[in-house]
């Protein structure tokens, strides 16, 4: 197995910085609407696209661009490890309650539309359920892999090589 259980929970990492700066700079400039009595306001609404359309843009962009020439076994393991660093800083960020929970929250912002939009389907905010599929997001680049055996993702590289060889004899 080659060495690619760090590039999920890198990719993770800096695509949730990126988005997490688009939003507060830019993207979310286009929620925020002015109601009749002059007061300012955020639109749930408006948000969840912006979420939802960072969400796939990451998930397209990572498994096309990255991830697809690596095996699902190697993406499992290396979302797995994302996974659980989530989860345990999830946790610890729960006791503490300091600053690391919120920059935790900034190094997790792409899947940030997952828990959005079960929230705006009417799930409680204290439910877990929201916060867990969220974490579960890395999962997604699995899908983008090649088939399960590595040696077989290596060998189907080279097979249109050999076949242009095969030819020209």
């Amino acid at each position: 197995m080659k060495k690619t259980w760090w590039r999920v929970p890198v990719y993770c990492l800096a695509a949730s910085w990126i988005c997490f700066h688009l939003e507060v700079h830019w993207l979310l400039r286009f929620a925020i609407v002015t109601l009749p009595d002059g007061s300012i306001s955020s639109d749930s609404t408006r948000s969840l696209i912006i979420y939802g359309i960072l969400f796939f843009a990451v998930l397209l962009i990572g498994g096309l661009l990255f991830f697809r020439k690596i095996s699902r076994k190697e993406l499992l393991l290396s979302a797995f490890l994302m996974i659980v660093l989530d989860f345990y800083m999830m946790l610890k960020a729960w006791n503490d309650q300091g600053l690391l929970a919120f920059y935790w929250a900034e190094l997790t912002e792409w899947s940030i539309f997952i828990s959005q939009l079960l929230y705006m389907l009417g799930m409680d905010l204290e439910n877990l359920l929201p916060r867990v599929l969220r974490a579960l997001a890395p999962l997604l680049f699995v899908a983008f892999g090649r088939g399960w055996n590595p040696v077989a993702a290596v060998e189907a590289e080279k097979l249109p090589e050999q076949q242009t060889d095969k030819q020209e004899d």
